[in-house]
């Protein structure tokens, strides 16, 4: 009888050393079940926030209308010309400091600040191919910048058409697609409305371009924002621009630039 007490009560020793060990064990479960549901939170806030962002809405809010002929004025805008130029010129000192550093030569053919051109001495066929090729990159550097002089914008219902100089696209107000970027990227696209901003939203893996439109009511003017953003050549540049109305229709884009995507 005293051994079977004695066994009973070292038994029960045994269980009292361990019920710390059970308590953390239990408090470790608590803490993984806790940081498992955040898990789960949070990856249903990162599939929603695509979503989320996407509400744009299909339907102008009343009275607006950007319909019209639109003039570029020139005093109240930035200028995207310059803008272009200081972000090339900062890109290609960028470049050269690489290039010295490395030892190479630009694959682009074009020659360091300060630095005579690597085919100067080429015939004068290679030239012209070399040079032909640095204005096509500028000149899709500028329509990707939509410098242009008029607008011209039908609204009706949820399409609205914009066409530039160069080129006339048509969006569907309200709706998501995925879409080709300038440079071939595939892109996420988000258009509608956001308040009294016509909202055109374009995001790849690397570059991001946001353009957006709105009708200032007491200047019946327009005004449009463009903002790149992400890894591309336009990072960081952001044009706003001014646009007083036109009588007389713009002439047709030029069927030699357009259509930029």
């Amino acid at each position: 009888m005293s051994v079977n007490v004695c066994n009973r009560e070292s038994q029960f020793r045994g269980v009292d050393r361990l019920m710390p060990w059970i308590a953390r064990a239990r408090g470790s479960v608590a803490r993984l079940a806790k940081l498992r549901a955040a898990c789960v939170l949070g990856a249903c806030l990162m599939v929603s926030a695509p979503l989320a962002h996407a509400a744009y809405k299909p339907n102008a809010p009343q009275g607006v209308d950007l319909t019209g002929y639109w003039k570029l004025n020139t005093a109240l805008s930035d200028d995207a010309e310059n803008a272009l130029q200081r972000k090339l010129e900062e890109d290609r000192r960028d470049r050269e400091r690489w290039m010295r550093r490395e030892g190479m030569a630009d694959p682009l053919g074009i020659p360091p600040i300060g630095e005579p051109a690597p085919n100067a001495d080429s015939p004068k066929a290679n030239e012209q191919r070399s040079r032909r090729s640095r204005n096509r990159r500028l000149q899709q550097l500028r329509d990707m910048l939509l410098i242009t002089d008029t607008l011209s914008i039908q609204q009706s219902g949820a399409n609205l058409q914009i066409q530039t100089d160069f080129d006339s696209r048509t969006f569907q107000a309200g709706t998501t697609s995925q879409v080709s970027m300038p440079q071939g990227e595939l892109a996420d696209s988000r258009v509608g409305w956001d308040g009294l901003w016509f909202v055109i939203d374009r995001r790849s893996r690397g570059p991001r371009v946001l353009e957006k439109y709105r009708w200032i009511k007491k200047t019946d003017q327009l005004e449009s924002l463009l903002v790149w953003s992400g890894d591309g050549p336009l990072e960081g540049i952001k044009i706003r621009r001014v646009f007083d109305r036109m009588e007389s229709a713009p002439p047709p884009p030029d069927p030699d630039r357009g259509p930029v995507r």
